[in-house]
C-alpha cells in the first residue's frame, strides 16, 4: 500500500486545522511586519520632508501644544525642538496682542470643529526666541492622528522681502517727491523767467509804436529778435526738464490735415526770404480730411525741423511736404517732411542727431546757436504720440527730416463765425488787471489803454476781489502766481460768489510752462489762457473774443447818459474855456471816483460819506442829474447799520461816473480841434 495513502488515512481533522491556522498566523505576521516597515518608511520620509523644508513646520494638537518642530522652524524662531515640545505654541511664538484671538480661535475649533484660518495664507507678525517680531506668511492645515486632531502650520519668514518691498516703496515715494519738487521748480523757473521777458517784449512793442529814428528802430528790432532767440533757448531747456519729469501730456484736437504747415510757414517765411531761400509748401499728397491729435506738438516738431533747415541752408530751397496715408478703421498716418538743399550731414553723425545735447558743429567752432535739445525733444514728443521720426542726409546734397504720426479721422469741428478782416476792437472795455509785478502792470496797461480799454489795476487776488465786489467789469485779466491770493483762488471765489462780476469772462495771463499745463486753469473757471511773453495782437484778440461772447455784455461806448451843462456855466464861454473846464472836470471826477471806490472797497463809512457828498455836488454842478442822485442816495446810507445799501448804491455811482468819463464829449462837445 502506498505510504501516502497510509498517512492520509491516519491524518485526523484536528491536525489539518492546526496546520491551516499556523499558515494563516504566519501570513498575518508577515503583513503586520510590512505595514510597520511602510509606516516607518512614511514617517522617515515625512521627517525628511519636514527637515528639508525651507518653511518652518510646526505641528500642534487640539490643545495648542507643540508635538513637532522642524529644523527650519528652529532656524526661523531660534527655539530648539527639545525645549519647545509639549509647550503651548501661543505663549512662545504668537505676539501678546494676538494671543487672545488665537486662543479664542482654538477654543471655537475644539467646540465646533470650525476654523476660519484653515486653507488660507495670511501675513502676520510672529515672535522669535529673543523677543524680536518679524513678518511671517502662515498657512494651516488639519489632519487626524490616533490621538485626535492635529494642526500643521507652515510658516515662512518674509521679513526680508517686506523690508525690500518697503525700501522699494520708500524709493518710489522719494522719487515721486523729487519729481514733484522738480516739476514745481520748473514751473517756478518758467514763471520767473517768462515774467520779465513779457515786460521786455511788451516794452519793445510800445516803443515800436512811438516816433523813432531809423537807427532806433533797427536797435529795437535787433533787441526784440535777440530776446525771442533767447526765449526759444529757454523754452527748449524748460521743455526738456518738463519731459524728464513726466509732466508733459499730449492732447487731442481736430485739425485740417493740409493746414499743418500753415503757421510754421508764416513764422519762417520772412526769415527764409532774408536768406534768399525759397520756402515751398507741398500738400498735394494730403487728403482733405480732419484728424485728431496734438497739433501744437506736431507743429513744435516741424518748427524745429524748419528752423534747422534754414540755419544750415545758405541758398536753394526748403520744401515742406504733407502726406496722409490711410491705414484702417479711419486711422491715418500723417507724414510731414522738411527737405532742404543745405550742407547735409555726415553719415557718422546721423545716428547721434537725436541724442541729448548733441550738436553737429563742434562747441568751439560752431556757427549756430542752440542747446542741442531740440531734436531730442522732437523724438520724445513723437514717441509720446506713438509715431516715428528720422532723417536722411548726404553731405553736399541736403537733408530730409521726417515725422510720421498715427491719427484718427474725425468730423470737421464747428467753425465760429469770426471775421478775421475786422481788427479786434476793445475800445471802452472795462478790464480789471490783477498782476503783482509792477513792470508787467505798467506794460499791459499801456498796451491796452492805447487800444481804448479802461484798466483798473490790482496787485494781488485779495485786492482784485475787493474791487470786483463794488465795480462792474467786462473782463478780468489775471496773473496766476501772486502773493496773498493767487489767480486760481481768485477765479474760484469769483465764480462761487453772487457778485455782479461772477460771470464775467476771465483771461489768465500767465508765465506757466506751456499751454498744455495752462489749459488746466479752465477747470478753475478761466475762459482763456494767454501765455507770457504774449504777442500783443493775440492778447487783444483774446480780450475782444471773450467780451463779444460774454452774455449781456454792456457796450460802454454806446451808453449815453443824460448829460447837459448847467446854463450858467456855458454863458459867455468860448471853446478854449470849455476845453479847460472839461480837463479840470475830468481830473476832479477821476479823483473823487477813485476815493469813493477805495472807501466802498474798505467799507469805510466816513470816507464814503465824504466822497459821495463831493461827487453829488460835482455831478450836480455839471448837470449829471442821475449821477448826482445816486451819489446822494449813497451818502444817505453811509452808516454802520446800512453798510450793504451803501456798497450797493456806491457801486452804482462808481459805474455811472466811469460811464460819464467815457462820454465827456457828449457833455462838452468835441472842442479839441476848435481850441
Amino acid at each position: 500500500m502506498n505510504i501516502l495513502l497510509i498517512i492520509a488515512s491516519v491524518a485526523t481533522p484536528s491536525f489539518l486545522l492546526g496546520y491551516a491556522l499556523r499558515r494563516f498566523a504566519l501570513k498575518l505576521e508577515t503583513k503586520a511586519t510590512s505595514a510597520k516597515l511602510e509606516i516607518a518608511l512614511q514617517a522617515e520620509q515625512l521627517s525628511a520632508t519636514v527637515s528639508a523644508s525651507l518653511d518652518g513646520i510646526i505641528i500642534i494638537n487640539a490643545e495648542g501644544l507643540v508635538v513637532d518642530f522642524s529644523k527650519s522652524a528652529e532656524r526661523i524662531f531660534g527655539f530648539k525642538k527639545d525645549n519647545i515640545l509639549g509647550k503651548n505654541m501661543a505663549t512662545l511664538i504668537v505676539p501678546e496682542r494676538y494671543r487672545g484671538a488665537h486662543n479664542a480661535g482654538m477654543e471655537r475649533m475644539r467646540d465646533t470643529g470650525k476654523a476660519n484660518i484653515l486653507g488660507q495664507r495670511i501675513e502676520i507678525e510672529a515672535l522669535r526666541a529673543n523677543g524680536e517680531e518679524f513678518m511671517s506668511e502662515l498657512a494651516i492645515s488639519r489632519s487626524r492622528s490616533s490621538s485626535g486632531d492635529i494642526f500643521i502650520a507652515y510658516i515662512r519668514d518674509i521679513s526680508a522681502a517686506k523690508a525690500a518691498e518697503k525700501a522699494l516703496l520708500d524709493a518710489k515715494e522719494a522719487a515721486e517727491l523729487a519729481n514733484r519738487a522738480k516739476t514745481q521748480f520748473i514751473s517756478a523757473m518758467s514763471h520767473e523767467i517768462r515774467t520779465p521777458f513779457n515786460a521786455v517784449l511788451g516794452i519793445f512793442d510800445i516803443l515800436g509804436d512811438t516816433d523813432l529814428t531809423v537807427d532806433q528802430k533797427q536797435l529795437i528790432e535787433t533787441a526784440e529778435k535777440t530776446s525771442k532767440s533767447l526765449l526759444r533757448i529757454i523754452n527748449d531747456v524748460l521743455d526738456y526738464a518738463r519731459i524728464s519729469s513726466g509732466s508733459v501730456k499730449v492732447l487731442d484736437e481736430a485739425f485740417y490735415a493740409p493746414d499743418v504747415f500753415d503757421d510754421v510757414y508764416r513764422l519762417f517765411a520772412m526769415y527764409a526770404k532774408e536768406k534768399k531761400i525759397d520756402l515751398i509748401v507741398n500738400d498735394k499728397a494730403a487728403e482733405k480730411i480732419y484728424l485728431s491729435g496734438d497739433l501744437g506738438r506736431i507743429r513744435q516738431i516741424l518748427m524745429n525741423f524748419v528752423s534747422n533747415a534754414i540755419k544750415y541752408t545758405h541758398d536753394g530751397q526748403i520744401e515742406l511736404i504733407i502726406k496722409t496715408l490711410e491705414a484702417k478703421d479711419k486711422t491715418w498716418e500723417l507724414v510731414c517732411e522738411v527737405k532742404d538743399t543745405g550742407a547735409g550731414i555726415r553719415a557718422d553723425k546721423l545716428g547721434q542727431l537725436f541724442d541729448e545735447f548733441y550738436m553737429v558743429d563742434d562747441v568751439d567752432t560752431r556757427a549756430s546757436e542752440g542747446t542741442g535739445l531740440g531734436l531730442t525733444i522732437c523724438k520724445v514728443l513723437t514717441r509720446m504720440m506713438r509715431g516715428e521720426i528720422g532723417v536722411d542726409s548726404e553731405v553736399g546734397q541736403g537733408s530730409r527730416f521726417w515725422v510720421k504720426v498715427p491719427l484718427k479721422q474725425v468730423s470737421a469741428p464747428v467753425q465760429q463765425d469770426v471775421s478775421e478782416s475786422a481788427p479786434a476792437d476793445i475800445n471802452g472795455t472795462q478790464i480789471l488787471l490783477a498782476e503783482d509785478n509792477p513792470t508787467n502792470r505798467m506794460v499791459v496797461s499801456r498796451i491796452l489803454e492805447k487800444r481804448g480799454a479802461i484798466i483798473t489795476q490790482a496787485e494781488n487776488g485779495v485786492e482784485a476781489l475787493a474791487i470786483l465786489e463794488i465795480q462792474e467789469f467786462d473782463l478780468l485779466l489775471t496773473d496766476i502766481f501772486m502773493p496773498e491770493m493767487g489767480g486760481k483762488e481768485l477765479v474760484q471765489r469769483l465764480r462761487a460768489s453772487t457778485l455782479i462780476n461772477a460771470d464775467i469772462p476771465v483771461i489768465a495771463l500767465t508765465a506757466m510752462g506751456e499751454m498744455h499745463e495752462a489749459e488746466k486753469l479752465k477747470s478753475y473757471g478761466v475762459n482763456q489762457v494767454v501765455l507770457k511773453p504774449f504777442d500783443t495782437k493775440d492778447l487783444i484778440n483774446a480780450i475782444a473774443t471773450q467780451c463779444s461772447e460774454a452774455s449781456e455784455k454792456i457796450d460802454m461806448t454806446t451808453v449815453q447818459p443824460v448829460m447837459k451843462l448847467s446854463g450858467g456855466l456855458t454863458d459867455g464861454l468860448d471853446p478854449e474855456d470849455l476845453l479847460m473846464i472839461k480837463g479840470q472836470f475830468k481830473i476832479d471826477l477821476k479823483e473823487v471816483t477813485k476815493s469813493l471806490r477805495n472807501a466802498v472797497a474798505q467799507k469805510d463809512v466816513e470816507a464814503a460819506k465824504f466822497s459821495s457828498h463831493t461827487l453829488k455836488g460835482l455831478a450836480g454842478l455839471y448837470g449829471l442829474g442821475e449821477l448826482s442822485d445816486v451819489a446822494a442816495l449813497t451818502n444817505s446810507h453811509c452808516f454802520p447799520d446800512t453798510l450793504a445799501e451803501m456798497v450797493e448804491h456806491g457801486s452804482r455811482a462808481i459805474k455811472l461816473a466811469e460811464v460819464s468819463l467815457l462820454n465827456l464829449d457828449v457833455l462838452f462837445g468835441d472842442n479839441e480841434e476848435a481850441a
